[in-house]
């Protein structure tokens, strides 16, 4: 873990700017980001403002996710911010904070999680957020009801909605039809009323149609042609193949979080995802395994085996010979 120092370091800034940020997707890797970094370290920090100024100094590249604490302490992975923040002495990076849809115009809680590539860390000499305009604000939530329908393999049952400024689409609409439905009574256009109501209810669910049929078709698009989905990679067609095995159990070697163990189980049921005495071996984004003819070793776990597949996004299956 890194100390965060406060000291100043009176050298000259070495970069000074806009630091570019993407929100969370499926097309961010965040475990080969865990898993790969030599240091990692995580700050609270709390306050009002559209963006905030990191001043920093650091031999490597740092790779940041910025989550949006709620009230409760939780956090919303699909809110989280990614950026990369260059290397160098003093550095000054600006992260803007409304790309998120959680982003509201009060004060807020955040976490940083910092992951670099270098085992001697980062000092952090200051850390500043900037107020937002009106403007900004207004032009915040227009880009909020843009933005498409998050989604992740690690909830398939599950889509988290859209936001608008932090407040779900659903209560924002409550709010603008009941606007609008108290317009139509002043204005004495009371028969206009259920149209109106209608028309809103059909374009906030084609908005979301369109959402949900972008995502199947790039999702099945890619099944079909390389038999990986999204960041589950080809855990599905693993999981597949080790139905038709007939596996009691599998041992997945794995470097980074339970995330893939979970998703593989999800998948492959009724096998075991289990280390005690495994029928077959998966090798899947793993950084501490190697092979030798038949010897396979992953962490501190040795196998002999018999190589059965390997799959488009660099896996491998392995039969273990107990």
């Amino acid at each position: 873990m890194w100390a965060f120092s406060l000291f100043l370091l009176f050298t000259p800034y070495a970069f000074a700017g806009e630091a570019p940020v993407l929100l969370l997707s499926e097309d961010i890797a965040i475990e080969e980001v865990v898993s790969q970094s030599a240091s990692h370290a995580s700050a609270d920090i709390k306050g009002k403002g559209g963006s905030v100024t990191l001043k920093y100094s650091t031999l490597e590249p740092l790779s940041l996710f910025v989550m949006f604490k709620g009230r409760d302490g939780s956090f919303n992975t699909f809110d989280t911010l990614q950026t990369v923040l260059p290397e160098g002495s003093m550095q000054e990076a600006t992260i803007d904070l409304t790309k998120s849809p959680a982003w509201q115009p009060v004060e807020q809680s955040y976490r940083l999680y910092f992951f670099s590539n270098s085992k001697t860390g980062a000092q952090f000499h200051d850390i500043e957020f900037n107020q937002a305009s009106l403007i900004t604000v207004f032009s915040t939530a227009i880009h909020h009801a843009m933005i498409m329908q998050p989604y992740s393999p690690a909830s398939y049952h599950r889509l988290p909605g859209y936001s608008i400024l932090g407040i779900p689409l659903t209560v924002v609409l409550g709010l603008g039809m009941i606007l609008i439905v108290v317009f139509l009574i002043l204005t004495r256009k009371k028969q206009m009323i259920i149209p109106v109501s209608i028309i809103i209810v059909l374009i906030t669910q084609a908005r979301f149609s369109i959402d949900v049929l972008r995502l199947s078709i790039d999702h099945s698009a890619e099944w079909l042609l390389h038999k990986t989905y999204s960041t589950a990679g080809s855990l599905p067609e693993i999981a597949q193949n080790l139905i038709g095995e007939k596996a009691r159990s599998a041992y997945l070697c794995h470097t980074g979080t339970t995330y893939a163990s979970k998703l593989l189980q999800y998948h492959a049921y009724p096998v075991i995802i289990s280390d005690d005495k495994p029928d077959y071996i998966i090798i899947y984004k793993s950084t501490n395994w190697s092979i030798d003819g038949k010897e396979l070793r992953c962490n501190e776990k040795q196998f002999s085996v018999n190589f059965i597949k390997k799959y488009n996004d660099g896996s491998a299956l392995y039969q273990n010979n107990i």
